[in-house]
């Protein structure tokens, strides 16, 4: 059963969403859960590339601006992250704001192999929860195989979050 734990990321969750290391977290996935109109769920993955800890308790994240998760952002702003990689799980909700960058707008391959625009998120007021119990150790997460245009996209992408 997951516990609250914090209103930040703890110290492990927050190495991870830090720049740097790119090359061993390269193929490594943080989950996102929206929420639609009617109140389903809607899932997402993005790499570690495409959100970025600016600090323990503010988050910058990217993705497809015609996708189904940008736009329950942009109406009710609510997110949660599932942060689970070795030996931790975390989920962490947060509300979202849009943000508009400057520079020539980045686009990532969509689902059906053609290019969307990417839209930006700020992500603050953390509720961070931990899910951990003494007899059982996370051994990894999601994982995916992506080509080398795609850690090209991720490369721009994660240099753009640097810049918000």
């Amino acid at each position: 059963m997951a516990r609250f734990v914090s209103d930040s990321l703890p110290d492990d969750a927050l190495a991870l969403l830090r720049p740097g290391n790119l090359a061993e977290k390269q193929n490594r996935v943080v989950q996102i859960i929206t929420t639609d109109e009617e109140g389903w769920g809607n899932a997402g993955m993005l790499g570690y590339a495409d959100i970025l800890a600016k600090d323990a308790r503010n988050l910058d994240l990217a993705t497809w601006g015609d996708g189904e998760c940008a736009a329950d952002l942009r109406r009710n702003g609510r997110i949660t992250l599932l942060v689970i990689d070795d030996d931790m799980a975390y989920y962490v909700k947060g509300h979202a704001r849009e943000v508009q960058v400057e520079g020539d707008p980045l686009t990532d391959v969509n689902d059906a192999g053609g290019h969307s625009a990417l839209a930006y998120f700020h992500i603050s007021e953390l509720r961070v929860f931990e899910d951990r119990i003494p007899t059982a150790r996370v051994l990894g997460g999601v994982t995916f195989e992506g080509s080398e245009s795609e850690q090209m996209a991720h490369d721009a992408i994660l240099k753009k979050l640097a810049s918000i």
